[in-house]
């Protein structure tokens, strides 16, 4: 795979790997690796925030019906 950087961001990746000793390609591998999990982390709490959403209001519907 090929990915095009901006100049800023091919020197942090070169300081990056001689700092931490892996080569470039290793270091946009778990940096995607690491970034993607948390995207979909995200996105799963995200899915159970609507899920807790809808259930509340759900019940705040009920509870107003038994009200009446």
């Amino acid at each position: 795979m090929y990915v095009e950087v901006s100049k800023e961001m091919d020197a942090k990746l070169k300081n990056a790997s001689k700092t931490l000793g892996f080569d470039e390609e290793q270091l946009v591998e778990r940096a995607l690796i690491l970034y993607l999990d948390a995207l979909e982390k995200q996105v799963e709490l995200k899915k159970e925030l609507m899920a807790w959403d809808k259930i509340s209001d759900e019940d705040l519907t009920n509870f107003e019906e038994n009200l009446k």
